[in-house]
C-alpha cells in the first residue's frame, strides 16, 4: 500500500494546529488533546496524529467519537488525521502521546494527575522493556 506524503511548512503548521484546536474545542466529550507524531518535527508527513482523553461518560463510545473527529479534522486539515483515544490505550503509547504538544485542556488537575501517573509507571517499566527488547534481538 502506497502512502501519500504531504509537506507542511512551519508557518502552515502553526495555522493547522490552531484550526485543529478550535475544532476540538467544539466537542464537549474531549477533556484534553495532544498533537504527536511526525508533524511536530518534520515537514514531510503521512498524516496528523492526535491523541485525546474523553470524559468518562463518553469513553465507552471512544471509537465512534474518534472516527467522527478524525473525519471532521481531516476535512479541516486538508490531510488525513489519525485520532486515538487515550482512556484505555497502552501505557507506552500514552507516554509517547503525552510528550507531544497540548492542543486543548479542559481539566488541568486531571491532566496533571495523568501526566504524573503515566510518567511514574512508564519510567518504572522502561528498564524492563529495554531489557526485553535487547534480549529479543540478541539471538
Amino acid at each position: 500500500m502506497k502512502h501519500t506524503r504531504y509537506t507542511v511548512h512551519p508557518e502552515a503548521r502553526e495555522a493547522l494546529v490552531c484550526r485543529l484546536a478550535a475544532e476540538l474545542e467544539k466537542d464537549p466529550a474531549v477533556v484534553f488533546a495532544y498533537l504527536h507524531g511526525s508533524l511536530l518535527d518534520s515537514e514531510a508527513v503521512h498524516d496528523v496524529d492526535v491523541g485525546l482523553y474523553l470524559r468518562e461518560s463518553d469513553a465507552e463510545r471512544g471509537s465512534a467519537v474518534a472516527s467522527a473527529l478524525s473525519a471532521r479534522l481531516s476535512i479541516i486539515a486538508g490531510l488525513p488525521v489519525d485520532v486515538r483515544v487515550l482512556n484505555e490505550a497502552p501505557l507506552s503509547f500514552v507516554y509517547h502521546v503525552l510528550r507531544g504538544r497540548l492542543l486543548l485542556c479542559r481539566d488541568e488537575d486531571l491532566l496533571t494527575t495523568m501526566l504524573e501517573d503515566v510518567a511514574r509507571r512508564y519510567l518504572d517499566l522502561a528498564p524492563l522493556l529495554y531489557q526485553g527488547t535487547k534480549d529479543a534481538f540478541a539471538a
